[in-house]
């Protein structure tokens, strides 16, 4: 039974967004990378990124996918559950905290 969890959970991993962000938008920063672009100023901080989401669209954050560069852009993306329960996948500038896309 831990096997056939096991396996379902590895394939899950392969198809999720998180593998998706990473293989269409190039590497993802570790957490370390983040927390140091972070104390350069070069991003905000994920805090500040959420206040605003959370003003307009309710809800909370499912998971937060991570921190990618895009064409020498840093973007957040985070799966949000917004207060009618919807999910949605948000990609957001890391520097600005401009909405890039919501899918």
């Amino acid at each position: 039974m831990k096997r056939i969890i096991l396996s379902l959970c590895v394939g899950l991993a392969a198809i999720s967004p998180c593998a998706t962000a990473q293989g269409q938008w190039s590497n993802s920063f570790t957490a370390d990378d983040a927390r140091n672009a972070r104390e350069r100023g070069e991003i905000l901080p994920l805090k500040d990124i959420l206040r605003p989401i959370e003003s307009r669209y309710g809800g909370e954050m499912r998971r937060f996918v991570g921190l990618f560069d895009r064409n020498g852009q840093k973007v957040y993306v985070i799966d949000w559950t917004t207060r009618q329960g919807e999910l949605v996948q948000f990609t957001i500038n890391a520097q600005t905290g401009r909405i890039i896309s919501v899918s």
